[in-house]
């Protein structure tokens, strides 16, 4: 027993020891919570966007999930607002449109992107750009100017 309460305190002091040594900075990197809720231009084409819109219980979180949607879609194939779902971890993002035809609402496509979003910094959650690639749309970025 008293092994077992030396290796807790053991582990306790090392934890504290790191924290000092790197700073809150560092522990605050390690732990990342992204900050992306927007309507994200998609880089490169005129009135298209995505918008990503986590709710409140997603927010200021390390992972969760989100809704949002596809909007303008250069297509002309689907309808102006194509809604999606999705979620994330850290700096990953992944997200599922389904797309509805116009022209026949029974034609319904699902597009799954996957990717990884950029912060200003280690300390700035704040996202700047989030790059994306689906197997059958290819590379989709997002991002503000």
């Amino acid at each position: 027993m008293q092994t077992l309460n030396l290796i807790k305190k053991s582990i306790v002091i090392s934890f504290a020891s790191i924290i000092l040594a790197c700073g809150a900075e560092t522990l605050a990197a390690i732990v990342f919570i992204p900050a992306f809720a927007a309507t994200w231009p998609v880089v490169g084409v005129n009135d298209y966007s995505i918008d990503l819109q986590p709710d409140a219980n997603n927010k200021g979180v390390e992972f969760g999930v989100f809704n949002g949607a596809e909007i303008n879609n250069p297509s002309g194939l689907y309808q102006a607002n194509n809604m999606l779902s999705g979620s994330f971890n850290g700096l990953n993002i992944e997200f599922t449109i389904k797309r509805v035809n116009i022209n026949n609402d029974l034609d319904t496509t699902f597009v799954k992107f996957t990717g990884k979003m950029t912060p200003v910094s280690d300390t700035d959650h704040n996202i700047t750009k989030i790059e994306l690639n689906s197997s059958s749309d290819g590379q989709l970025v997002l991002g503000f100017d």
